[in-house]
C-alpha cells in the first residue's frame, strides 16, 4: 500500500484538479499531477508514487482537439518540475527519491524548439557494505515540427552514478569476503523519436515511433590495489526501439497501445508492451489508467514484471 506522505500527496493533487474543474476559462496555464503505481514480480511487489507540475509560459486553448493531446497542437515553452519516491525492496533500506527538472523554448513560428533537462536521486540510507551512492543525470533535445500535426525530435543524455564501499581501517576491518571499493558508471545517450496525428473522419489518433542507444563506461578503484585491481572498460552498446498509438474516440477520452524491445550486444531477451486509458471526465480535470507487462526469457527461464498505475490531472 501507499505510504501516508503518497496518499497526502494524491490527495493534495486531487484537491487542486477539483478547484481547476471549477475554472470554464478556455486556456490553461497549468498541469499539475499525482500517480500512484505497483509493480509486481512473483511473489514481490513495490509500490511507487510521483507528483509533477508543468507551466505552459502562453495559455493553451483546449477547446479544439482531444484534450490530452492539447500541448502538442499548441506549442509554447514550457517548465515542469517532478518528484518521486519508489519503496525499496529492502527493508533495512530507506525509499530512493527522485527530482527532475526540465523544460523546452519553442522559437518564433512554433517550428523548432528546444529543451533541457536535469535529474538527481537521493537515497540516504543505502544497504551494507555500499556506504555511499549518487546517481544524477542531464541530457539536452532539439525538435522540428514537420508541418502542424508531425514532430521530429533528437536526444542527448547522460548519467552518472557513483557508489562506494565499506571502508576498512585496522579498527574496524572489513567484513569476510567484503572488499573496499569505488565505482563510476557514465552512461550516454542518444534518441531519435517521431510523433504524428492526423484526424479520420470523427476520429484522432496518434503514431510515436522511436529509437535509443546507449553506451555506458566504468571505472573501479579501490584502496586495496592487490586485492582489487584497478578496472576501466565499456560495457556493450544497447539500443531500445518503440513503437505506439492512441486512439481518440471522443476529445475527452484516449486509449493507447505501446510496444518496446531492446536489441544490441547481449541485449536481453525482452518486451514490454502497455495499454493505457485517459478520460477528462471534466474539462479540467482527468484520469488515466496504466497497464503493462515486461517479459524476460533466460534460457529455460521466462520471467515477468507487471505494473498498474492511476494518475489524476488537473488544469487550471
Amino acid at each position: 500500500m501507499s505510504s501516508p506522505s503518497s496518499s497526502s500527496w494524491l490527495l493534495t493533487t486531487f484537491a487542486a484538479a477539483c478547484a481547476a474543474s471549477a475554472a470554464r476559462a478556455e486556456e490553461f496555464s497549468w498541469q499539475l499531477s499525482g500517480v500512484a503505481s505497483r509493480l509486481e514480480a512473483g511473489n514481490f511487489a513495490r509500490d511507487s508514487w510521483a507528483v509533477d507540475g508543468t507551466y505552459y509560459v502562453k495559455p493553451i486553448d483546449d477547446s479544439a482537439g482531444p484534450s490530452a493531446l492539447a500541448s502538442f497542437l499548441h506549442p509554447t515553452t514550457r517548465v515542469s518540475a517532478a518528484a518521486s519516491q519508489s519503496e525499496s525492496f529492502s527493508e533495512i533500506a530507506d525509499d530512493p527519491t527522485a527530482f527532475t527538472l526540465n523544460g523546452a523554448y519553442v522559437l518564433p513560428g512554433n517550428k523548432w524548439y528546444f529543451g533541457a533537462n536535469y535529474a538527481k536521486s537521493n537515497l540516504d540510507g543505502v544497504v551494507q557494505p555500499v556506504t555511499s551512492y549518487d546517481e544524477k543525470g542531464y541530457g539536452a533535445l532539439a525538435g522540428r515540427y514537420l508541418g502542424a500535426s508531425t514532430t521530429l525530435e533528437l536526444g542527448l543524455g547522460r548519467s552518472e552514478r557513483t557508489l562506494e564501499s565499506s571502508v576498512c581501517t585496522a579498527a574496524a576491518p572489513c567484513p569476510p569476503f567484503v572488499l573496499p571499493y569505488s565505482e563510476e558508471t557514465t552512461t550516454d545517450t542518444v534518441s531519435l523519436d517521431v510523433f504524428h496525428v492526423r484526424r479520420f473522419r470523427s476520429l484522432t489518433y496518434s503514431l510515436q515511433g522511436g529509437v535509443s542507444q546507449s553506451e555506458a563506461d566504468f571505472d573501479v578503484s579501490s584502496p586495496l590495489p592487490s586485492l582489487v585491481p584497478a578496472t576501466q572498460g565499456s560495457g556493450p552498446t544497447l539500443r531500445v526501439y518503440s513503437v505506439a498509438g492512441e486512439l481518440f474516440p471522443t476529445n475527452r477520452l484516449g486509449i493507447r497501445l505501446g510496444f518496446s524491445r531492446p536489441d544490441g550486444e547481449n541485449a536481453p531477451d525482452a518486451e514490454t508492451y502497455d495499454v493505457g486509458a485517459t478520460w477528462f471526465f471534466k474539462p479540467r480535470v482527468a484520469v488515466q489508467f496504466t497497464l503493462s507487462r515486461a517479459s524476460f526469457d533466460n534460457g529455460p527461464f521466462t520471467s515477468h514484471f507487471d505494473s498498474t498505475g492511476i494518475r489524476f490531472i488537473g488544469r487550471l
